[in-house]
């Protein structure tokens, strides 16, 4: 899984760098990172993330019952119908979604970005249907194909920015110059790219032994129970999506969503090759667990995916912060988007990397309440969690600069997260029992608490940033400014951090790096 996720970030990185050349970080990439945005956003928070982890205890406990099949038949049919129904309304509300996420007062850009909405909006069908077929697949133990299906989407999200530098005149585009080949391009490209994305994933239900009908039988599928579970998915989106408005909005107004949203995009690797790859594997086993009644056996899991996640993120994390100017400049200077506009994203990057770690840690434990069904716990941690970001987002644009305005609001998401993780870590403490990794007699490191093996994690990781910033300072002055300079600082100095990280952990004992290392 990790490696269909690094192959999914690789050619998604790909297209960042190419969007970021093609199209800059000004008012077109605003304007189509905003109206690609809003399909997107459905996808994450409701359907592919929130949703999915709702879905897959149900289709855990229909497969036991045997009653997966039919049940799944019935799901897809309601997924179908109201989605299209809901992508239909979105589309008539085009106009009024964009002017409701952006703050900006120019009319070409807003124009811009109703029309692109107006191509991506389909997406939501389609990345609910993906979501619902991926959960049905990781339900049965299928893991391969959702996590190399975004693959196919890259590569044809990538055939569309090369058509488009193609058809292309004049090179440098506007909102107001844009030809109607230029947004029909992007506009029919990008959402095909969705479109073979959920194609991929259906060889390998079929191969999974799920035949398709088209049911109307509703009533079967327990729709009173998963609507029960899903009223709470519901406050969890309305958060969320609150946050995400006061912060487009905030973003939008000084014309600094692309830089935000890029920066945030980089911060989203690391979690996504490691986090979601722990969890993806681990919900369906805690599900499992937990529909045995057998907490100790799932708040094992739990811990094993906390650890072997902070091991993992926590030289990521550390890496962002003190590489993340060169990591940018290495990326996106490119094309249309300058070297100082490349290390203003890198900047943003180097802020975000103070909450990988407590946002990947909030988001694994929230797995665990819905391992058990609980879905109005997550819920109220995310409306805490959502108020707070709001809070600092505009207790930090009131009191920074417009320019300046990008830092707090990532600093609002860090925030945010470091509250999320605190206060899922008391509740599953509460809820499940004290965090302590499972071990033997013989094995007196892997015994030790959570705390104690994160401390000796950040201990090493600090050792190795530190590493990091004095063989960057050596290098820097004596390599070439620009991008490939940067990028031989990120590669050399990235390979120094991990090997002195790796080598403390094992000084100290840190039981997760012994047994990789066997």
């Amino acid at each position: 899984m990790a490696i269909g996720t690094v192959a999914s970030r690789v050619t998604g990185f790909l297209r960042l760098v190419m969007l970021g050349a093609v199209l800059g970080v000004g008012d077109v990439r605003q304007a189509f990172d905003l109206s690609n945005t809003m399909p997107n956003t459905l996808y994450d928070l409701l359907i592919g993330g929130v949703l999915a982890s709702t879905l897959v205890p149900v289709l855990v406990q229909a497969r036991a019952k045997d009653q997966d099949e039919t049940y799944v038949q019935r799901l897809l049919t309601f997924v179908l119908l109201s989605l299209t129904a809901l992508t239909a309304l979105t589309m008539i509300a085009a106009p009024w979604l964009v002017r409701l996420y952006n703050g900006t007062t120019q009319t070409a850009q807003l124009d811009l970005t109703v029309t692109w909405a107006r191509f991506f909006l389909p997406q939501i069908l389609f990345y609910g249907v993906s979501a619902t077929v991926g959960a049905v697949l990781n339900s049965r133990d299928r893991f391969a194909a959702p996590v190399w299906a975004p693959v196919l989407n890259n590569v044809v999200a990538i055939a569309t920015l090369v058509m488009f530098v193609v058809v292309s005149e004049p090179r440098t585009v506007t909102p107001a110059g844009m030809s109607t080949s230029q947004k029909v391009v992007l506009g029919v490209g990008t959402t095909l790219g969705v479109v073979a994305m959920t194609a991929a994933l259906l060889p390998s239900l079929r191969a999974s032994g799920f035949r398709w009908a088209f049911r109307l039988d509703l009533r079967g599928m327990g729709l009173r129970h998963l609507g029960r579970l899903a009223a709470w998915t519901f406050v969890y989106v309305a958060a969320t999506q609150l946050a995400l408005l006061v912060l487009t909005r905030l973003a939008t107004t000084v014309g600094q969503f692309p830089q935000y949203n890029i920066a945030y995009q980089v911060w989203q690797l690391p979690y996504a090759v490691v986090a979601v790859s722990v969890i993806t594997a681990l919900l369906p086993r805690m599900s499992r667990h937990a529909a045995q009644e057998r907490l100790d056996l799932m708040r094992s899991d739990l811990d094993r995916g906390l650890r072997l996640s902070a091991m993992l993120l926590i030289p990521a994390a550390l890496g962002l912060l003190v590489l993340g100017q060169q990591v940018a400049v290495a990326l996106f200077a490119h094309g249309q988007t300058t070297y100082a506009q490349a290390e203003h994203i890198g900047s943003v990057l180097a802020v975000f990397g103070l909450g990988l770690l407590p946002f990947s840690i909030y988001q694994v434990q929230s797995r665990a309440f819905y391992a058990v069904g609980d879905t109005k716990t997550p819920a109220l941690v995310q409306v805490f969690v959502s108020t707070a970001m709001v809070l600092v987002d505009l207790t930090l644009s009131a009191l920074l600069p417009a320019h300046a305005r990008i830092y707090g609001l990532a600093a609002g998401l860090v925030a945010a997260n470091c509250l999320g993780a605190i206060v899922t870590t008391t509740l599953v403490r509460r809820r499940f029992g004290s965090s302590r990794a499972t071990g033997t007699q013989t094995d007196p490191a892997s015994q030790r608490t959570m705390t104690g093996a994160l401390t000796r994690m950040t201990f090493a990781g600090l050792v190795g940033a530190a590493t990091a910033v004095a063989a960057a300072a050596i290098l820097a002055p004596v390599l070439p400014t620009g991008w490939t300079g940067a990028a031989f600082v990120v590669t050399l100095a990235g390979v120094t951090d991990l090997v002195i990280y790796w080598a403390v952990l094992r000084l100290l004992g840190v039981g997760e790096a012994r047994k990789a290392t066997l």
